[in-house]
């Protein structure tokens, strides 16, 4: 049975998570103006770029750029480390499903006195309230990951086979190519994708975690995520996609060969495509996500720019921030190296010409097209938990194990969901029922 968890907080655990996240909190005084040298940490592909087109056009502030390992793979323990050495950098990039620990653990500040609610209206409501929390701003969006299907469009039409736009035609299709081809299945599955997952039960209108109340609810065993989870068991158990890691090995050769003829994607993933199977160009096409009821899309990535708590230069760390997430020539700028969606409305257009122009593998997808309505339909009431970099480890550990197995997502998600409970009251949080 689905049930829903109240999470309140208590001792001196409760007066810092709940002044962070479910409080207005105070804001570090801005640096003098003037020629300034900041420090801007980050591994996401475009960097370095925008920071060399950023150093050329602007003469009042230096930016330097230092890769920084990938988030969960050492880059935020390198973050924490740095602001409890007194050794901020000036901005920082923070994954959306970080974004809460950042907050919780004090590493990052408000960045609300410094004009990111200028950009709001710019920002689709899901992903502004990705870093809006307790009445302040800790990030500014810059890029989104909207999820969309990505499938082999001249085996599609060799086939004969129908594009899906539900999950109910999806399974159909699937069962038609299986019974004709039977070496061959529709999609790949990331088996150990806890990201893929959430998005997916995010499209499906589930909420996993709901600070509404002003404290930490948990439901990821709601039916909207429930329904989701026996939907891919039952489409695994019955091979009818493959289940296994996204471009390892064997996923990359079941591209190459034709096995798999899909994948449930963002357009960041249009690097990793273009990098595994270049052979493939020209092969691929964009649709809508199939859908449930109506038409939604959850997203699978993305992330924005946040202040450390002790940075130098916090205004000019955000005066290079805005010129990421707002400025026609960082997108040109970045897309050469990276084909991830900017999060500001107003660059949809430019991000869609000069992603195009820049990829050859993209151009004539129709990605940009199926992104940014997939962008305005991603439902706005979703939140992350405290911990998500504990949270995805401990869910991707449940999916692997349990994939494959008959309700073998299901139960990784009761289990996953029980797990985070006690893990939450371990750190200090009142747990009822």
């Amino acid at each position: 049975m689905s049930h829903r968890r109240n999470l309140t907080v208590r001792g001196s655990l409760a007066a810092g998570v709940a002044a962070a996240l479910l409080a207005s909190c105070g804001i570090s005084g801005a640096a003098e103006g003037g020629p300034t040298t900041i420090t801007f940490w980050s591994w996401t592909s475009g960097s370095q770029e925008a920071v060399d087109r950023f150093n050329a056009t602007h003469d009042d502030i230096h930016v330097v750029f230092e890769q920084v390992p990938a988030g969960t793979g050492g880059g935020y323990s390198k973050m924490y480390n740095a602001v409890r050495a007194g050794k901020s950098p000036d901005v920082v990039t923070v994954e959306y499903p970080q974004v809460p620990a950042f907050v919780t653990h004090n590493v990052v500040q408000p960045i609300t006195d410094y004009g990111a609610g200028e950009l709001r209206d710019v920002l689709p409501e899901w992903a502004w309230n990705q870093v809006a929390l307790g009445g302040d701003v800790y990030a500014l969006p810059y890029n989104i990951a909207p999820q969309v299907f990505l499938y082999r469009a001249d085996l599609f039409e060799e086939y004969g086979l129908d594009l899906p736009t539900t999950w109910e035609e999806f399974r159909d299709t699937a069962e038609q190519l299986r019974g004709e081809r039977p070496d061959t299945v529709l999609a790949t599955l990331g088996n150990t994708d806890a990201a893929l997952l959430a998005g997916l039960a995010w499209q499906a209108g589930a909420n996993w975690f709901d600070t509404a109340g002003g404290s930490w609810e948990v439901n990821a065993t709601d039916e909207a995520s429930l329904s989701v989870a026996r939907y891919w068991d039952d489409m695994v158990a019955d091979d009818l996609v493959n289940a296994e890691p996204l471009f390892a090995e064997k996923h990359i050769a079941d591209l190459q060969q034709g096995r798999s003829l899909g994948m449930i994607a963002a357009p960041w993933m249009l690097g990793n495509l273009s990098r595994f199977v270049p052979e493939l160009a020209g092969s691929w096409a964009a649709a809508p996500l199939p859908a449930w009821d109506g038409t939604a899309a959850g997203n699978y990535g993305g992330s924005g720019f946040a202040v450390p708590e002790g940075a130098d230069h916090p205004e000019e760390a955000m005066e290079f921030a805005r010129w990421v997430a707002t400025s026609p020539d960082a997108i040109a700028a970045m897309v050469p190296a990276s084909t991830a969606m900017p999060a500001n409305s107003d660059l949809f257009d430019i991000w869609a010409t000069e992603v195009e122009a820049a990829n050859p593998y993209v151009a004539g997808m129709g990605v940009p097209a199926v992104a940014t309505a997939a962008a305005e339909s991603v439902p706005p009431a979703w939140e992350w938990g405290p911990d998500m970099t504990d949270g995805f480890a401990r869910l991707m550990d449940e999916m692997t194990g349990s994939m494959g197995r008959p309700g073998g997502l299901e139960d990784a998600l009761h289990r996953w969901e029980d797990d985070v409970v006690d893990q939450l009251r371990l750190r200090g949080f009142d747990v009822t029922t």
